[in-house]
């Protein structure tokens, strides 16, 4: 892999202020965290209030309000005094500044923080540093790839063999297992990160895996030309591996969502609000700025004035454009996945997040950044924003429905089979046809896998 690549892409990331990196932060920070940074902040920056005072004490300027004009202009008033220590520049090239830090941030959740602390250590050029984070983006909390590599295909210029190289890289990552598309997979990884590639165990997996999971260990032994008691020693190391992986990213408390958007049906029509009740409402002190323009006040009190200065400001604009980008996605979001808030999830449409990247004019990775760990308050629950990003598998008649949707109908049938005759995979293939939904029996096996529905052998009643 090109060292050319890596070094630009250290540049890259040097040329990102403190500042910004604090940016990147409130944006995929957990409301209760950007609470508890809102906290630290006022306690040791004076030029930061939380309460608003009386309205010729101070300067005001509301987060998740439009006010970002009337603020610039107003630091802007301050003279010399002000420009010659701020960071911040003109607005353009603050917007510039941001969308470029919009692009490259780390992804919100904790496993993701991780595996991206993981990534900056690897040697890859810019190309397959968006693949991998594209990769890392996609991985659900037990630490599973959830990317349909079929739909990606369809694009003319998508590169295969590059995409399964830098998957390779992903996958070598701590713990082992990570980033498998499934269980076969995640074990493998395990057993071969263990030196145990020519192993029985890694053969059993590879070859029998499906027959270990129903109990089937004589007609393991007669297929291998093993006795049984070793199967069953077999059977046992199989064991000791660990199904979900991510797990071991997860932080061990339970935090508790709050949801940053919500969806409301007003006369027929869906309407979306941003959640910014539990946001600090956030103003300057105007007696330092007032210090600030004060010919009596030392230098050294002035560029402590203007460093604080900078640094509310800063968390004042991160905020507001957080709350910003999360209602614009939402509202699309809202418009595109219509007729799921009016069916349920047959009304699901197949998405991806280029199409939302597209509308909003930003990179694809910049959507999955910022929807990942928040939640929008709906008429039909609170939902994760990631749960209308979905896959579409075709129809017999030749359209795209949503993989939810076919899972719907999947459970459907399957919670309304005979339980002491209970449907085969291939069986489900064939009721799924009548229903207009083709899909392959691998396929059938890979949406159990992800409902936790055992198979036909397992479910059947005696």
């Amino acid at each position: 892999m090109a060292e050319m690549g890596f070094i630009q892409e250290m540049k890259m990331q040097q040329a990102l202020s403190p500042q910004l990196y604090q940016s990147m932060e409130i944006l995929q920070m957990s409301l209760m965290d950007l609470q508890q940074l809102v906290k630290q902040e006022l306690s040791s920056n004076p030029t930061l209030e939380v309460v608003q005072p009386e309205a010729d004490a101070q300067i005001e300027v509301e987060t998740g309000t439009a006010d970002t004009e009337k603020f610039d202009a107003e630091m802007a008033a301050l003279g010399d005094d002000w420009q010659e220590g701020s960071s911040t520049g003109s607005i353009g090239d603050a917007e510039e500044k941001y969308q470029f830090m919009m692009d490259t941030l780390s992804e919100g959740p904790s496993l993701q923080e991780q595996l991206m602390e993981q990534l900056i250590m690897v040697d890859l050029n810019s190309q397959e540093r968006a693949i991998a984070e594209l990769l890392i983006g996609n991985i659900d909390d037990e630490g599973y790839l959830q990317l349909d590599l079929e739909e990606m295909m369809d694009r003319p210029d998508f590169p295969v063999d590059l995409f399964e190289q830098v998957r390779g890289v992903v996958q070598s990552f701590e713990p082992a297992g990570i980033g498998a598309r499934n269980l076969k997979e995640c074990l493998l990884l395990q057993l071969e990160r263990s030196g145990e590639r020519e192993s029985e165990a890694y053969q059993l997996v590879e070859h029998h895996l499906d027959r270990l999971g129903r109990n089937k260990l004589e007609e393991i032994a007669s297929f291998m030309g093993l006795a049984i008691d070793r199967v069953s020693e077999l059977a046992d190391r199989i064991g000791q591996l660990d199904p979900k992986p991510g797990l071991k990213l997860s932080p061990d408390e339970v935090e508790v969502v709050i949801p940053e958007i919500f969806i409301e049906k007003v006369e027929g029509a869906y309407r979306v609000r941003s959640n910014r009740k539990p946001y600090p409402k956030l103003f300057l002190n105007q007696r330092y700025l007032e210090l600030l323009k004060a010919k009596s006040t030392p230098a050294e009190t002035k560029a402590y004035i203007r460093e604080k200065l900078a640094k509310s400001r800063l968390m004042i604009q991160s905020i507001d454009q957080r709350l910003s980008m999360i209602e614009r996605i939402a509202g699309e979001l809202v418009t595109l996945q219509h007729d799921y808030f009016e069916r349920g999830v047959t009304g699901l449409k197949p998405l991806n997040m280029k199409r939302i990247a597209e509308i909003l004019e930003v990179h694809e990775t910049t959507v999955s950044r910022a929807v990942a760990g928040k939640y929008m308050q709906t008429p039909r629950g609170l939902l994760s924003m990631k749960y209308f990003f979905k896959p579409g598998v075709r129809t017999v008649s030749g359209e795209l429905v949503s993989n939810e949707h076919a899972k719907a109908v999947l459970v459907e049938l399957i919670a309304n089979e005979d339980k002491k005759k209970p449907y085969s995979d291939a069986k489900l293939v064939a009721l799924l046809s009548e229903q207009n939904i083709s899909i392959s029996r691998r396929t059938i096996a890979k949406y159990r896998e992800q409902l936790k529905i055992l198979s036909s052998h397992l479910r059947r009643e005696r």
